[in-house]
């Protein structure tokens, strides 16, 4: 018995390396994206600590990777969540709160026509900015969204022909069609 339990274990250990060398450096990405360093290397260790914990439940195959990108948006959101709750009690505490740290793209902006999308995509609402993010920076498939956030294609394709619109009226593009538009942070 005790050797069926050792396979088990080891099995297991290898599956997780697997995991995690296949896919840390996007998972890592995924998190830089979106806030500094420092927080991108808790986030992904995080990540990787749920799917360790539920090395079960990760799907496998093509299915794995929007799975991470679905934990770590939830991980991405208790961060926030936790930043949030300290920073107003840093407030309470000194009476003032701590200066924003600027995100990784407006460290490094390689063109003003970029600068005018990150500007638009500011003022877009979460959950546009996180699946515009999903379709051109992660440049997840429909479906993989889906995976990701939690709901199926279908509704992927309503979100992101919205948030695409959404988008265009913020670049004062009227009626034009946001999918011909640069993705964000990147080459334009």
């Amino acid at each position: 018995m005790v050797g069926v339990n050792v396979r088990d274990r080891v099995g297991s250990e290898q599956r997780f390396r697997s995991l995690y060398l296949d896919h840390y450096r996007q998972v890592y990405m995924y998190f830089r994206r979106r806030t500094d360093i420092e927080c991108a290397r808790d986030g992904t260790a995080d990540t990787f600590l749920v799917a360790w914990r539920r090395l079960d439940d990760v799907p496998g195959g093509d299915k794995t990777l929007p799975w991470l990108y679905g934990t770590a948006r939830r991980v991405l959101a208790n961060q926030w969540r936790g930043r949030r709750r300290s920073d107003r009690l840093q407030e309470r505490l000194v009476g003032f709160g701590a200066d924003p740290e600027p995100s990784p793209e407006a460290s490094v902006v390689p063109s003003a026509e970029v600068q005018l999308v990150l500007d638009a995509m500011g003022r877009l609402s979460k959950p546009d900015r996180e699946i515009v993010r999903l379709a051109e920076w992660e440049e997840l498939s429909h479906r993989e969204i889906g995976q990701a956030l939690g709901c199926s294609a279908h509704a992927v394709d309503q979100r992101l022909h919205r948030a695409r619109r959404r988008l265009a009226k913020e670049l004062g593009l009227g009626g034009a069609t946001a999918a011909s538009l640069p993705a964000e942070g990147g080459a334009s």
